[in-house]
């Protein structure tokens, strides 16, 4: 009897081996913690994914995930692969029913603005997983990249990427060595005028880059005067040129912005508003383009005796 129950209780952990390898693709769940601090979790990697900010599509396709998008939205157009993928709308106003159509395994959001999280909870509703991704510096980036490389199955890749941005970044000290910090001001968009504060990810590639931005408001967006930038006397004056910005006349045909130090001495650096203002991989070029800029009015001449 007892040689019985033994031969029954090793059938039922043979039975019990073998329902765990056939459900293995069920217990084996990929989580993350989104920068909302809501857990993430999916069955299997992703390979159906919509995403709903342009940043966030540059990192799927740096990451060598491009095929696997279904949906971008309309201002998505680089990389090239990206202008043939299905729009889905704006990041703040994405179309709910053509999302549910594209069938997605997991969508990306980078905005966590009240109006953004009024889809994205409808999508968590009916059982379809958010992230969401909200870096301001180059560590949360890091983060971010990595977190992304998990729900898509291959951290390999996201670890050879994250090491060649720290590599290109780190080498940028010695090859353009500055004698100083320059104070930078980084124009959002005129006439409306706005500028980037503490938490917009330009902050981080102006500190990157070796300058300094002179606006500590911990916003991303700030709303300004003209006095206020003549009175901080920047540097450098940076403008962005893009959707959010038309550059329909330079500071230096506008009225009163000559008072402005870095404007009237032609200290004014005009960017591509995708390369500057995405947290995206892109972002190191970003900081090597502001610091041979830097580099041009304030390098560092090394003693020779």
């Amino acid at each position: 009897m007892a040689m019985g129950l033994k031969t029954k209780i090793s059938a039922l952990i043979i039975l019990i081996f073998c329902f765990l390898d056939l459900n293995s693709g069920f217990s084996a769940n990929i989580s993350i913690i989104d920068d909302t601090g809501q857990t993430v979790a999916i069955k299997s990697p992703a390979k159906r994914i919509v995403t709903l900010y342009g940043a966030l599509t540059e990192t799927v396709c740096a990451l060598g995930f491009c095929n696997r998008l279904v949906g971008v939205t309309k201002r998505d157009n680089w990389p090239e692969e990206c202008r043939k993928k299905p729009k889905i709308g704006t990041h703040m106003r994405p179309n709910l029913e053509l999302i549910v159509a594209l069938k997605p395994d997991l969508v990306l959001q980078g905005s966590v603005r009240p109006g953004s999280q009024l889809v994205v909870e409808r999508l968590k509703a009916i059982g379809i997983p958010v992230a969401i991704f909200n870096p301001t510096n180059f560590q949360e980036l890091f983060h971010e990249i990595k977190r992304i490389g998990i729900l898509c199955g291959d951290t390999k890749r996201a670890d050879n990427l994250i090491k060649e941005m720290k590599k290109e970044l780190s080498q940028l000290k010695n090859r353009y060595p500055l004698s100083k910090s320059p104070r930078v001001i980084y124009e959002i968009s005129y006439p409306n005028f706005l500028v980037a504060g503490k938490k917009n990810f330009v902050s981080a590639i102006i500190y990157r880059a070796g300058g300094e931005n002179i606006i500590k408001t911990p916003k991303k967006l700030v709303k300004i005067g003209i006095e206020t930038i003549v009175s901080s006397s920047p540097d450098v004056y940076i403008v962005q040129k893009g959707p959010m910005n038309k550059l329909l006349n330079k500071p230096c045909e506008r009225p009163n912005f000559k008072t402005i130090g870095a404007v009237s001495q032609n200290r004014v650096l005009i960017v591509d508003e995708f390369t500057f203002s995405r947290p995206t991989p892109r972002s190191v070029e970003a900081v090597k383009i502001l610091r041979r800029y830097f580099f041009k009015y304030y390098p560092k001449i090394e003693d020779e005796r």
